[in-house]
């Protein structure tokens, strides 16, 4: 009797098995198939975001282009007006399909057509005769502004000078190399520099520090003036001083940097708390109790 159960449990546990390692085999393809088509949705989905930023950029670039256009030339009559009145209307259906439809085929035809409208709208500007006294008001204005720059950088130099004769020669920190830009932020979060001083949201400073064997190795201290074209400082939310040759100087920023008495670069930014005006910026660098460098900005 025993061995006629046996006879019989034995295949049905054999289907069993096999039954079950059907189920689990069908489990796993189904895990993998749903998990490709997962990677599948999340591949198509950051395409779309790039394209999406892409069609960003492609139409932050067309509104630059325009805004210089528009402050150089904006104001020679009413034809150009009516142009941009129809580029504006445009940019804000792009923005609609991009933003809120997230129609991109429709927002890039649309970005072709702004491009043609573009084009045409620089082509009207070189074709009036007025632009030609524009551009003599601008370069007179030009020649009285080298001018003032030219008095500023010899009263600063003087000042340089008497700076220099009371500090050690030996020890002193040589500037070699400044470099300022003015930056905004797109859309997108993406950084670019600018050359319109409403639009500037920062102002970035790097330099370059020369080796000096004697000068302590430690962390210094830079102190940056932001002067702008009537001769006032541009301050921040708070009121700073600084001693230099046994005079209180004001400025606008400082930042520190640590100096190991070789070659080395650095670079810091100020934030703007009001917006700025166009014109010239003098910037001066304070380290050590001494104006170790100045740069210009122009901004329109």
């Amino acid at each position: 009797m025993n061995k006629i159960r046996s006879l019989w449990s034995e295949p049905f546990s054999r289907k069993a098995i096999l039954f079950f390692g059907f189920i689990i085999l069908v489990l796993i393809a189904s895990l993998f198939f749903q998990k490709n088509k997962m990677n599948e949705q999340m591949e198509l989905k950051i395409q779309f975001i790039e394209q999406k930023n892409m069609l960003r950029d492609e139409l932050d670039d067309l509104i630059d282009e325009h805004d210089e256009l528009l402050d150089e030339y904006g104001d020679l009559n009413n034809h150009l007006h009516d142009k941009d009145s129809i580029i504006q209307n445009k940019i804000a259906e792009i923005r609609n399909l991009i933003r809120t439809e997230n129609n991109l085929n429709e927002a890039r035809k649309k970005i072709g057509i702004l491009k043609d409208i573009a084009k045409k709208y620089l082509s009207n500007i070189d074709s009036l005769l007025i632009m030609n006294e524009n551009l003599t008001i601008e370069k007179d204005s030009v020649i009285k502004e080298n001018k003032n720059i030219n008095w500023k950088n010899y009263k600063l130099s003087k000042q340089n000078k008497k700076l220099a004769e009371k500090v050690s020669k030996g020890s002193v920190l040589e500037v070699l190399d400044i470099d300022v830009e003015a930056l905004r932020y797109r859309g997108t979060g993406k950084e670019v520099t600018t050359r319109f001083a409403k639009k500037v949201q920062k102002v970035r400073v790097c330099f370059t520090i020369g080796t000096n064997q004697i000068s302590n190795s430690e962390e210094k201290l830079v102190f940056m003036q932001l002067i702008d074209s009537q001769g006032k400082l541009v301050r921040g939310k708070e009121n700073l001083e600084v001693i230099v040759s046994d005079s209180i100087i004001h400025y606008t920023t400082s930042s520190g940097f640590n100096y190991e008495n070789l070659e080395m670069s650095y670079c810091f930014e100020w934030e703007r708390v009001h917006q700025l005006e166009s014109g010239v910026y003098l910037i001066n660098l304070i380290i050590e109790g001494r104006f170790s460098a100045q740069q210009y900005l122009k901004l329109k």
